[in-house]
């Protein structure tokens, strides 16, 4: 158990990141209950963290009119389900320079739409970052998104590293419990992180998913069908003179170039 504490600890720190004893205990890789750990915390003299610098740079990030202007206007978009913190940000461990990274779930078919609106916005209300800035201060990178009939990573991706990303996902805007469903796409992060399943039992009702009904309005689901079909073209096409290492199918979008979890010494 002194190893897999030093392991988690290990891993946050390539962050420059100190983790409470909540977060320990939810990333260890081993099942232990809560009053255990705490012994073998005490014994080990681990004292979490009392006050970041960081934290206060990611309130101030998060309290920009900006930003909470944005969230407000793609909150009302049908499109949107789902919009969460991922990456520094989600942890409040973000430094000066860095942008905010959204992870966002769209309506069923309509990844193109919802994707196109939430860039549209971001560019009126100036917070999207450029294509070939690396460092954009306080500017959205919209970095994410999963259409809702697809919720699951993909087996290729369920590692350690996106295993901390699922659950370090702070849901800002949530709709049709799609936050709840998410996780149950996403069972095989309770796997890595045994522990993990009790805390985000008692948060968000992770084993009673149940089924949401669509009515359909044949017309304008028509309509909406072939704007997503335009949209889908006009973004492949622009996304394609770009693309290097980014994930692209008709239900998940990844815009990572850079492949940060090579970085990382387990």
């Amino acid at each position: 158990m002194e190893k897999e504490i030093a392991s988690v600890i290990k891993y946050f720190s390539f962050f420059a990141y100190r983790p409470t004893l909540e977060e320990i205990h939810t990333f260890l890789k081993a099942k232990i209950n809560k009053n255990d750990f705490k012994k073998e915390l005490n014994r080990l003299k681990y004292t979490p963290p009392q006050y970041s610098i960081k934290r206060k740079i990611s309130r101030k990030k998060l309290n920009n009119w900006r930003y909470k202007a944005y969230i407000k206007l793609i909150s009302f978009l049908p499109q949107i389900k789902l919009v969460g913190l991922s990456g520094s940000i989600s942890m409040m461990n973000a430094d000066l320079n860095d942008d905010i990274d959204l992870f966002i779930i769209t309506q069923k078919e309509r990844l193109y739409t919802g994707r196109f609106l939430a860039t549209i916005f971001a560019y009126i209300i100036g917070l999207k970052r450029g294509i070939k800035l690396h460092k954009a201060p306080n500017k959205v990178c919209l970095n994410l998104f999963f259409d809702e009939k697809n919720l699951q990573v993909p087996k290729f991706k369920q590692t350690e590293f996106v295993g901390h990303e699922v659950l370090q996902m702070r849901p800002i805007i949530i709709k049709d419990n799609i936050y709840e469903r998410f996780l149950e796409a996403n069972r095989w992060t309770f796997r890595l992180f045994p522990n993990a399943k009790s805390v985000f039992s008692m948060k968000y009702k992770v084993s009673s998913i149940k089924k949401i009904l669509n009515t359909k309005y044949f017309i304008l689901d028509t309509f909406f069908d072939k704007i997503e079909l335009i949209l889908k073209k006009l973004q492949l096409s622009l996304i394609k003179k770009h693309q290097t290492t980014e994930i692209i199918t008709n239900t998940q979008l990844w815009f990572h170039p850079d492949d940060f979890e090579k970085k990382i010494k387990y």
